[in-house]
């Protein structure tokens, strides 16, 4: 028996389908984006994990009622 038979590697999903709900990917997003230096390595960051920035807003809340700073 070849050592390949012996020790199958583990298969996961494809990286195309989403594996989140938004919610788990919102907070995803966020917190890449508070423990970024800054907004290049922010954006260099949710590229690698396959997320957007979009992916961090709160879609439930209309733009013109989301409190201000």
């Amino acid at each position: 028996m070849s050592r390949q038979q012996q020790n199958p590697i583990p298969q996961g999903p494809p990286a195309e389908e989403p594996t989140t709900d938004p919610a788990q990917r919102r907070q995803a997003a966020r917190a890449v984006a508070s423990a970024a230096r800054d907004a290049e390595d922010c954006a260099r960051l949710l590229d690698a994990l396959g997320l957007r920035a979009t992916d961090g807003l709160d879609t439930d809340t209309p733009r013109h009622r989301r409190r201000a700073g």
